[in-house]
């Protein structure tokens, strides 16, 4: 019994780890995509930069970037 319990903890590690693969096309758009949203607000000095984690099915994402400045805006009364 203990060996079929520990196939099933590995194979479900396994499946876990293949849901939380992330294509690098895929990552590409999602970092240009938040460098757009980002540029709104900040001088990039790059893309973002982006860590994907993904434990007993909860992900956890990181996302990076440096800035030369914050740019000023007026806010809307």
């Amino acid at each position: 019994m203990r060996r079929v319990e520990e196939e099933f903890e590995r194979l479900n590690n396994v499946l876990q780890a293949d849901k939380s693969v992330m294509s690098d096309a895929c990552k590409a758009l999602v970092l240009r995509d938040f460098a757009e949203k980002f540029n709104e607000y900040f001088d990039l000095m790059g893309l973002p930069r982006m860590e994907l984690n993904c434990k007993n099915g909860i992900y956890t994402v990181e996302l990076s970037f440096q800035a030369e400045r914050i740019k000023k805006f007026n806010v809307l009364k």
